[in-house]
């Protein structure tokens, strides 16, 4: 009886696991569902909509050439001419250039005032400045000629006159001297320097004064200097010295037949520290500079 319900159990047994494998699953594992492809998933995986390839252009018969840098030209701006022949026009403010060459070859444009000039005695104030009123001195002591009141004698270009101011306090520190100023000896207008050349001196030769539209008087930047109480006009000094100012003696005694104007002891003309130096150091007047900076033989220069 007992062995009849152990063989029972054991076929109870049987049946229940056989039913259980049936079922398809694995016992003891989860199987887990694979759920559907998020949006975001879809456009990642999207196909890219490939672009139409860029045509290449077919190269050009004349390219287009890389342009040239234009060289400065030294001696000329836009206030200077080569026309000799050419009168000069109506015009104010023109171009100042520290470096104009303004001679018997290059000539001003125009009759006008240039630009940047003040007052010489707004900026030569020193008690040992004598700024010379032609006004005020007697015809027969002058050198030059009394002109009408619309002359307006008396002015510079500023720049030029503050480093004239620096030169002459360390000359007048040096030596104890005065300076004296024409006011004359500054910057001229057109008609003034034109009644200057019609009424110069003809037996100085190379000349002593320049047509109207030829002096570099008219550009505020030279400056007629003379010396007091050191005997005879003694502009040693100056002359060894004014490169450290930005200035040269312009009309040397040795250089007449390439400027054209005969030897002036008192004309200083600003061209500015740099230039000044290395024209002082070559021994070279303005007009050989510019050649030379131009990169011209100084042997084709022009003589008077």
């Amino acid at each position: 009886m007992v062995v009849l319900l152990a063989v029972l159990a054991l076929l109870i047994f049987l049946i229940v696991h056989g039913m259980k494998g049936d079922s398809g699953e694995t016992p003891g594992k989860t199987v887990t569902p694979t759920s559907a492809p998020t949006e975001g998933v879809r456009e990642a995986t999207a196909t890219p909509t490939v672009a139409a390839p860029t045509a290449t252009p077919e190269p050009s018969d004349s390219p287009t050439p890389t342009p040239e840098p234009t060289p400065y030209v030294y001696g000329l701006c836009s206030s200077v001419t080569l026309d000799q022949d050419s009168e000069p026009v109506d015009g104010d403010d023109w171009e100042i250039d520290y470096l104009m060459l303004v001679n018997w070859s290059h000539r001003l444009k125009y009759k006008g005032n240039p630009e940047n000039l003040v007052r010489i005695d707004e900026v030569l104030t020193a008690d040992f400045y004598t700024i010379q009123n032609p006004n005020t001195v007697n015809k027969s002591d002058l050198n030059f000629i009394i002109e009408k009141e619309e002359d307006n004698y008396g002015r510079g270009n500023r720049v030029a006159l503050e480093h004239l101011d620096e030169m002459c306090h360390d000359y007048h520190e040096a030596t104890s001297f005065g300076v004296k100023i024409s006011q004359t000896g500054a910057y001229r207008n057109y008609a003034t320097q034109d009644r200057f050349w019609q009424n110069r001196d003809k037996s100085i030769n190379p000349p002593r004064t320049v047509p109207g539209n030829a002096s570099e008087h008219r550009t505020g930047l030279g400056f007629d200097i003379w010396t007091l109480d050191g005997g005879g006009n003694d502009t040693t000094w100056f002359r060894e010295n004014c490169y450290k100012y930005g200035f040269i003696l312009r009309y040397p005694s040795d250089k007449k037949k390439i400027t054209g104007v005969t030897y002036e002891q008192w004309h200083f003309r600003y061209v500015g520290l740099e230039a000044a130096k290395e024209i002082f150091d070559l021994g070279y007047c303005l007009e050989e500079y510019i050649a030379y900076k131009n990169g011209e033989d100084l042997a084709s220069l022009p003589t008077y």
